[in-house]
């Protein structure tokens, strides 16, 4: 263990100790007045090299200790559960970290104390991500691991050295139900996994050429389960079926970026094993995307751009060029639950321009709020102008009026891939901010109205993020732990495929 105490509960800091105004230096910067959840696991962190010696005092309302450490503080957990004991309880609490510093001058340097501020609203006790490599080797290694956020345990899901080297995408569960979730393989042996209670099916879309024969040219395309969303009585998944093109860059500002060159929108429905594909978002004039329901299941949130005219693509052959000129609005479209149809129209939520383009709409449980990720353009915000934009319903155009609840969460860096908790009090998404390529999952306070200062996923080694070569792809909250295994997965990809008619 890399703290340990010399102090009793009533121990002091060097009274000699020099002052400065200057932040104390933690890795991870755990800033000073972050909102973090009554069953978070413990917050470590780690000094600079050139500390020779800390003297860390801890307190909260029900508990305190002063410890001795060097450089890497591991906060014992069951010490960390006394300190989150009264939010525990329901009553909003602080946590009061004092810091002396000694370095090679044999003197101590006191810091300005850190406020981190416990709520009482808790965190779905689970995240989900892919690991990813960010190189050429992206998916020679691809894993999806399941966290325990009330600790640090982790286990793998999934993994592609099990399946041949498979790539699988979009990891997605019903309501944040471990028990029922979806992915999709790519290539080879491309299909889907459809878990549920422990147990796996490989489904399979029927060829574009059969499945579509009744449908003009215009209207014909590959299809594939990306994207998706379930509907919140479960019933039904929608997804979007395209076709990525992959680009990149010579600066790490915007060095990838894909374009969805087709997309639609269809509507699995996993009883019946069948697909359906709505007159409004099987278009041959817009590229759907990013499929989103709204809380109570009656509208299907989405992105929208129209499709490349002909003069865009000969002014602009290069995808690298051409993809700069695309950008997405912020649709919705009304949806009939009992009988699986969408209405006729669309309604433009929020309405694309130079510089704002649209992508990854995740509705607020209450259903007044949305947060996206805005672009300069593309679907996909992988670029580092990418940001968080959180709207009001009610009045969606005055996002851009004057400050937005959301900018706290952003950086000079990408932030996407946002997911709400089951309670709406917390948002995880992911963010490069700490060097520009690798994403790493960020957890923030939401109050109704503002957000707070957000924090990188607590790990626990201090020094997990000094270490650390894999993006954290698609944080996912997650209410109950997974039944599936690397095992289970890996059967699944090699079972027979389960046909899809086309309702």
């Amino acid at each position: 263990m890399c703290i340990r105490a010399r102090f009793s509960c009533t121990g002091r800091l060097p009274e000699n100790a020099a002052p400065t105004h200057e932040p104390a230096p933690l890795f991870p910067h755990y800033a000073d007045g972050i909102h973090i959840p009554c069953n978070i696991a413990p917050l470590n962190f780690t000094l600079p090299d050139t500390v020779k010696k800390a003297i860390i005092g801890i307190t909260s309302s029900s508990a305190r200790k002063v410890f001795s450490v060097k450089q890497k503080v591991s906060i014992p957990i069951t010490f960390w559960k006394e300190l989150l004991a009264a939010a525990r309880e329901g009553k909003q609490d602080t946590i009061r970290l004092e810091i002396a510093l000694r370095g090679a001058s044999g003197n101590y340097t006191s810091y300005p104390p850190l406020r981190w501020i416990v709520c009482p609203e808790p965190i779905d006790p689970y995240l989900s991500y892919r690991l990813v490599q960010p190189t050429a080797g992206a998916y020679k290694v691809l894993e999806l691991r399941q966290r325990c956020l009330e600790n640090f345990e982790e286990s793998v899901l999934i993994s592609n050295q099990e399946m041949g080297g498979n790539c699988f995408n979009c990891h997605t569960y019903d309501q944040g139900n471990a028990d029922r979730m979806m992915i999709h393989l790519r290539k080879p042996s491309e299909g889907s996994l459809f878990f549920e209670n422990g147990n796996v099916q490989k489904i399979r879309l029927p060829e574009t050429q059969k499945a579509l024969a009744h449908l003009p040219d215009s209207l014909r395309m590959p299809l594939h389960f990306v994207y998706a969303a379930w509907h919140p009585q479960g019933q039904y998944i929608a997804f979007c079926t395209n076709i990525l093109g992959i680009t990149g860059y010579a600066a790490h500002r915007q060095y990838l970026n894909l374009l969805d060159s087709a997309s639609n929108i269809l509507l699995y429905h996993p009883e019946k094993r069948g697909i359906s594909l709505p007159t409004a978002l099987w278009t041959a004039d817009y590229e759907e995307t990013w499929p989103a329901w709204s809380p109570d299941g009656k509208w299907l949130y989405f992105c929208r751009a129209p499709k490349t005219s002909p003069d865009t693509v000969a002014r602009y052959p290069e995808w690298g060029e051409r993809v700069k000129h695309i950008h997405f609005d912020l649709c919705r479209i009304a949806f009939d639950a009992p009988t699986g149809t969408f209405a006729d129209s669309v309604q433009v939520v929020l309405a694309s321009e130079p510089g704002k383009s649209y992508s990854v709409p995740r509705l607020h449980p209450d259903g007044k709020h949305l947060l996206l990720c805005r672009s300069l353009f593309n679907s996909v915000p992988y670029h580092a102008e990418g940001d968080l934009v959180l709207l009001d319903l009610k009045n969606p155009q005055d996002a851009f009026s004057g400050g937005n609840p959301a900018d706290i969460l952003n950086s000079a860096e990408s932030e996407s891939w946002h997911e709400w908790s089951g309670n709406g009090a917390w948002v995880v998404f992911g963010s490069k901010r700490q060097d520009g390529h690798y994403t790493l999952p960020y957890i923030a306070y939401f109050n109704g109205e503002q957000f707070e200062k957000p924090f990188v996923l607590p790990q626990k080694s201090p020094r997990f993020y000094q270490t650390n070569l894999r993006a954290f792809n698609l944080p996912t909250f997650v209410r109950n732990a997974s039944p599936v295994t690397p095992r289970l997965a890996a059967q699944g990809k090699e079972s027979p495929a389960l046909p899809i008619d086309l309702l």
